[in-house]
């Protein structure tokens, strides 16, 4: 009797197992980030990670009974890192594309967001347009990224003017400087950065690129919690939890 016991703890063990295989982890779930404020970044004061995307993060994930280690990850590599079992899910402002939805399993959609670009304030005449990036001799943008594809399938743009960077926040200095004459980069983190701190001499300028969508991103595999996920985001667009976040944050939702 004691060896079926014994045999039986084992199997469920097993099968606990399996089951917290599919994201990595047993109670511990690792989400990847940047730097990327006002969605991810380390509170100087704390020093953990916080901001719009890292709130929702923990406070989903949490209710459904883990706990959240943030890893920063490197962008251009974040499919690899997610399928490795280097990290369980991205949630970091990651724009839906088809290269993510062939490669990954993406959550509903979360919010909206648009690229602009940064420049100089002093140079706010010669950017107005999408077809003026044409006049930049360099043009910074973090690699992997919704604007990586926007500018990769841009038309009057040569590959001598595109600069691929690993962080999208190491554009504003690319192009305070002058290494660089313009950064595609998120609205969210333009709003967050330009005109402010050390980059009071910058501006950012809508010039009419698509409306994108935020999700999370997990294996393919792991739809039970992907689907919990997506039942989390509608209840909190109900009960206006991402609304009060979005007005926290200064984020657009």
């Amino acid at each position: 009797m004691k060896k079926f016991l014994a045999l039986l703890c084992t199997a469920l063990l097993a099968l606990g197992a399996v089951t917290f295989a599919a994201c990595g982890r047993d109670d511990t779930l690792k989400v990847g980030v940047t730097k990327y404020p006002p969605m991810d970044y380390i509170d100087e004061t704390t020093g953990e990670w916080t901001g719009f995307d890292a709130e929702l993060a923990r406070k989903a994930f949490g209710e459904l009974g883990y706990d959240v280690e943030f890893v920063e990850i490197v962008w251009e590599t974040k499919i690899v890192s997610l399928q490795s079992g280097e990290i369980d899910a991205i949630w970091n402002g990651m724009t839906v594309t088809d290269e993510l939805r062939q490669n990954i399993l993406l959550s509903d959609p979360y919010m909206t967001n648009q690229q602009v670009l940064v420049i100089r304030a002093a140079d706010a005449e010669k950017y107005k347009t999408q077809a003026d990036l044409s006049k930049a001799s360099k043009i910074a943008f973090e690699g992997g990224s919704a604007a990586d594809t926007i500018l990769s399938e841009m038309e009057g743009l040569n590959e001598g003017q595109l600069l691929s960077m690993e962080k999208q926040a190491d554009t504003f200095l690319e192009v305070k400087t002058g290494s660089s004459d313009v950064a595609v980069v998120d609205l969210a983190l333009a709003k967050e950065t330009v005109a402010q701190g050390d980059y009071t001499d910058l501006a950012y300028v809508n010039v009419g690129f698509a409306t994108e969508e935020f999700a999370v991103g997990f294996r393919k595999e792991d739809t039970e919690l992907c689907q919990k996920i997506n039942e989390l985001l509608a209840k909190y667009k109900e009960d206006n939890t991402i609304g009060q976040l979005g007005e926290k944050y200064g984020v657009t939702v």
